[in-house]
């Protein structure tokens, strides 16, 4: 009985885990992202709609709760890049 009731909760925390995962790595600025993720890697997320958008569109660096992150750190997170915006 102890058995299953701690596998229930073993269970359950693994769902939580997953429901709420983490935001990537935020940097303050985008110098101090382009100097850990290199010149072309940076990407600017929005934790909100959980989208990363490419230097020169529209969003970049202008959403509110957002920050400066790696590609692969966006992805990894489970972000989408931006369709065109």
């Amino acid at each position: 009985m102890l058995g299953k009731l701690m596998l229930a909760a073993g269970l359950t925390v693994a769902l939580l885990n997953s429901a709420y995962a983490a935001d990537p790595q935020k940097f303050a600025t985008e110098d101090n992202a382009t100097k850990f993720c290199k010149q072309g890697n940076v990407v600017w997320f929005n934790p909100d709609s959980k989208i990363f958008f490419e230097h020169g569109t529209q969003f970049y660096g202008k959403t509110k709760d957002g920050g400066y992150t790696c590609r692969s750190a966006a992805e990894k997170e489970g972000y989408k890049a931006s369709k065109g915006h």
